[in-house]
């Protein structure tokens, strides 16, 4: 018993020794931690950065493509009237052929009525799916033609916002 008592101050004063040991382990497995937590942050940011530096060269290239389709109309002739007809072709040629399309739908309802077509076969002869294509092509080529592109992909930003990140223990954020 004796001799336990004598060995107690040696085991305490070696467990003193040890303390300050368990506490730097302990502080540097905080410390490297924080600095994988800072590292995967830092890893996210730049991913988010570069994905919008990829929307911004692509918003470029529509602009240049754009600018391209229509430099043909970009230098003047000099002359007012060819100037201003050659802005309207486009325009015009589309009014031709919805008041033509218009004139066609007069004249088919004018028949399906005398002929004595009740409303709901009124509707499918005055708009078939035909006739809802080509008012979407028109629609979409005057007012659309940017968001039908971009409907197809997504932003290369929202991708990188929205894709689940792994974390060191395995599990999905």
């Amino acid at each position: 018993m004796i001799a336990i008592i004598a060995a107690l101050p040696a085991i305490l004063g070696a467990l003193a020794g040890m303390v300050p040991a368990i506490v730097q382990l302990f502080t540097l497995k905080a410390t490297n931690a924080q600095q994988l937590a800072m590292a995967q942050l830092q890893l996210q940011a730049q991913k988010e950065g570069v994905a919008l530096q990829v929307d911004l060269a692509n918003a470029q290239a529509d602009i240049r493509q754009a600018d391209h389709i229509y430099s043909f109309g970009a230098g003047l002739s000099g002359n007012k009237f060819v100037d201003g007809l050659a802005v309207f072709v486009r325009p015009y040629v589309t009014l031709v052929f919805f008041h033509l399309w218009i004139l066609l739908e007069v004249f088919m309802f004018i028949y399906a009525v005398n002929s004595g077509y009740d409303l709901g076969q009124l509707v499918k002869v005055l708009w078939p799916s035909e006739t809802q294509a080509m008012f979407g092509a028109i629609i979409g080529f005057w007012f659309g033609d940017r968001m039908m592109l971009r409907g197809k992909q997504q932003m290369s930003a929202t991708l990188a916002v929205t894709t689940p990140t792994i974390t060191t223990k395995g599990t999905t954020q």
